[in-house]
Order: C-alpha cells, then sequence, then structure tokens
C-alpha cells in the first residue's frame, strides 16, 4: 500500500545553513505524494534533543496521522530522492527508516532495506537523525513522550554520551529517539535504505566541535554507487 502524503519538516538552527534549508525545501517544490515542507528553527538553542522533539510536533500538528520525513539542515538530497522515499514501505515492525546511514549497515552492502535494533550497531543508540522517515503511528509517540524521563537518563547511551561531552545529555537526539522507539510494544525497529538518498555535507558539528566528519560520513551514496555501478 503506498503511503499518504508524507511531511518533511527541516530542523535548522545555524543562519550559516540556509542555503542548505532552501535546497532542500526546493527539493519537494511541486512533487506529488509530499506536503509542503515545514522548517523548525532552534531559536532557544535548548539542546538536539529539545528541538528535534519540537520539530517533529510541528510537523505532527500541521499534518497528522501521516508520515514525517526529519530532515536535519546539513543534508543534500539525491534528484531521485522523491521517487524512491514514495517507492518505501513500512515493514510492521520497523517504525523508522533512515535515508542516510553513517554506519549501521556495511558499505558496498546491496540495495535494499535493512532491519535493525532501534539500538543501533553498538548497543547505545541510533547513530544521527540526518533524513529519517517516521511512521506516523512512531511519529504521535515521539511528539506526546517525555524525552528526559528517568528510564532514558539511566540508559546506558545517554550516560555515556552525558560524560564524554558534558552538556547534560542534551544534545543526544538520536540516542533518546532510538531509545523511546525501542521500548514501544510492537512497531520498535529501524530500518536502513540502502542505498542512501540524502548526503551529510557538515564538516563542523553544531553540537559537538571537533568531531571528524570520517565518522560521520555517509554510507552507500546513491550518486557514488551509481558511479561505480553498484547496486
Amino acid at each position: 500500500m503506498p503511503l499518504p502524503p508524507i511531511q518533511p519538516v527541516i530542523l535548522t538552527s545555524d543562519g550559516r545553513r540556509q542555503i542548505w534549508v532552501q535546497a532542500l525545501q526546493e527539493a519537494f517544490t511541486n512533487q506529488p505524494g509530499f506536503l509542503a515542507p515545514l522548517v523548525h528553527q532552534d531559536l532557544a538553542r535548548a539542546g538536539a534533543a529539545r528541538a528535534t522533539q519540537q520539530a517533529i510536533q510541528l510537523a505532527t500538528r500541521q499534518a497528522a496521522g501521516t508520515p514525517i520525513l526529519l530532515l536535519e539542515d546539513d543534508v543534500q538530497p539525491h534528484p531521485e530522492m522523491p521517487g524512491k522515499v514514495l517507492q518505501v514501505q513500512f515493514p510492521h515492525s520497523v517504525a523508522v527508516i533512515s535515508f542516510c546511514d553513517m554506519r549501521e549497515v556495511e558499505e558496498y552492502a546491496r540495495d535494499g532495506l535493512y532491519e535493525l535494533s532501534a539500538l543501533g550497531s553498538d548497543g547505545r543508540g541510533w547513530w544521527g537523525n540526518q533524513a529519517l522517515l517516521i511512521h506516523p503511528e512512531t511519529a504521535a509517540v515521539l511528539a506526546a513522550t517525555d524525552w528526559f524521563t528517568a528510564t532514558i537518563e539511566q540508559a546506558r547511551g545517554v550516560v555515556v554520551h552525558r560524560v564524554a561531552y558534558e552538556d547534560g545529555g542534551l544534545n543526544c537526539a538520536d540516542i533518546r529517539l532510538s531509545l523511546i522507539v525501542h521500548h514501544q510494544p510492537h512497531r520498535n525497529r529501524y530500518a536502513v535504505h540502502v542505498p542512501s538518498l540524502f548526503l551529510h555535507l557538515g564538516h563542523e558539528s553544531l553540537c559537538f566541535p571537533g568531531r571528524s566528519m570520517g565518522e560521520r560520513a555517509t554510507r552507500n551514496w546513491l550518486e557514488s554507487r551509481s558511479r561505480y555501478g553498484i547496486n
């Protein structure tokens, strides 16, 4: 069954990335199957976790009952992205589909949808929220749930993050989101779409200065795979 119209929402906090935000907006202009993209600007700078939830809340208020395509502002869409996203169907246990994989699936993996634990490859949490298609049921849960419960605060990934970055855990949006998904009774897994349909552009992390691009580079980018005949 095809997806209902998808609501893209772009999370941004840095005016220097306005040109990237505009390019993302233009990628959905007059695209059948997509609603007009929303932009949530994190003016309060209360941390990536709260800003991410606020972006999801904005999208669910605007388009309740639709899938949400959550995009961070430092990704570049492939020209074939809209059509390929619309071809995707959620497996019955999958809550979130990632279109910008950075380490959850091996480089040069065959094309396909790889279903994985929401806790990610290292057991501490998912690796990035750059481009996530969120099931409508899950979007409603993420919009309504407290992302800072005692259970989440005590989770290993959040504890490790808090110690490592000394930010009070305010910026580990990917880990918190994945923990909420993991603790749902039924639709509680992620999937990675190969090839990646969005390329991570960010060379400097706003939340984590000094983090290298090497660990944050997109794997299985569609343009690179097409160039070398990989599918």
